[in-house]
């Protein structure tokens, strides 16, 4: 974690995406007007030459994230996230990283904690390594994805995310404790766990963060008849059917289509939009015939009120022209009824399989 006394040796991750956009030209163009004409100070030249130095170093030695390695859903999920991120990681995220990230994000979750904790985590590793985890003491003596110290354990332990995961946890814990950190503002919880020289810098990734951990949080599997008893809850195709709304939640879930769908998969609250639920990080294409029921048909194509997604439940007749399907229907509410998306040429709905249903 980063001290705000002197440190010798060359930056850190969080550190070089500071120094990057500096070089030895801006440094001589930023001083007073009065010495523009007058040769850089030895403190100057110092600064701009740590700045060409660490544009052109090699990139940190990094080890394995989990015993999963890298997965062909972490890079497509990477490929994704780069088009949603807005700060420091966008269009530098790739299966690497996501991999890290999830093996963070598990390790939270195997402690029973809410997603905030999560975002906690992963803000923190954002700013501390990129979601990396660094096996290379490059600040003092840290390593791993939140570059802990050596007071925290060994290096064994600091390199293994699931161990470093899980002492943060330990220590945000005893920092706030009666569950305090669920109110408190994520940058102010990152550095009272780290103790930063930069303590400005993790507010800012808080809401990248926060689109992370909702694309990798999931239930770590659901049962088919889950999802449908879970659809069953909003009393389908009766009067006291959940109304349909795009800005209202039940549960904590939009009374939209992808809120309901998101509800009944056991996704994060308030749920993916219905383009997103489309995507690698929640479900992936199959064909119509290979239909089960939980699995989704989904149109993501247009404007919030042209999109649409449906549970499937099972066919509605043996040469399969028709399925019934649960849905939040724009109009209506929580609907269970026959429908043909997805059956007739030209149509826009294809099917998809939740990637945490089973």
């Amino acid at each position: 974690m980063r001290r705000s006394r002197t440190r010798s040796g060359p930056p850190r991750a969080g550190v070089i995406a500071a120094v990057l956009p500096l070089t030895a030209a801006t440094v001589v163009a930023a001083a007073p007007a009065t010495t523009a004409a007058v040769a850089p100070t030895t403190a100057t030249a110092a600064i701009a030459t740590a700045a060409v130095t660490t544009a052109t170093a090699a990139p940190l030695p990094t080890a394995p994230c989990g015993s999963r390695g890298v997965t062909a859903q972490d890079t497509e999920l990477a490929a994704w996230l780069n088009t949603r991120l807005t700060k420091k990681l966008r269009g530098y995220m790739d299966g690497y990283r996501v991999s890290c990230a999830r093996a963070v994000i598990e390790t939270v979750r195997a402690r029973g904690l809410s997603q905030r904790a999560a975002v906690i985590a992963i803000t923190t590793a954002i700013v501390e390594t990129g979601v990396r985890n660094i096996n290379r003491e490059v600040d003092h003596d840290s390593l791993g994805v939140f570059q802990q110290r050596a007071t925290w354990g060994s290096a064994a332990q600091r390199l293994n995310v699931a161990w470093a995961t899980g002492a943060f946890l330990d220590k945000m814990l005893r920092k706030y404790p009666d569950g305090s950190w669920q109110s408190a503002v994520v940058g102010d919880v990152c550095q009272r766990v780290q103790v930063s020289k930069y303590p400005e810098r993790y507010q800012p990734q808080a809401g990248d963060g926060q689109i992370i951990v909702s694309a990798l949080w999931s239930a770590p599997g659901v049962a088919r008849a889950q999802v449908v008893a879970r659809a069953k809850t909003w009393s389908p195709a009766t009067a006291q059917r959940v109304p349909y709304s795009q800005t209202k939640t039940r549960g904590g879930y939009r009374t939209d289509g992808s809120g309901y769908v998101s509800m009944a998969l056991g996704l994060g609250k308030p749920g993916p939009i219905t383009v997103d639920l489309a995507k690698p990080a929640y479900t992936k294409p199959i064909a119509m015939n290979q239909l089960l029921q939980g699995d989704l048909v989904i149109d993501p194509v247009g404007g919030n009120t042209a999109r649409m997604v449906v549970i499937f439940d099972r066919w509605a007749d043996a040469k399969h022209t028709s399925y019934w399907a649960y849905q939040q229907r724009a109009g209506y509410g929580t609907d269970h009824r026959i429908v043909t998306h997805g059956l007739k040429a030209g149509t826009q709905f294809r099917a998809y399989r939740p990637v945490n249903i089973h």
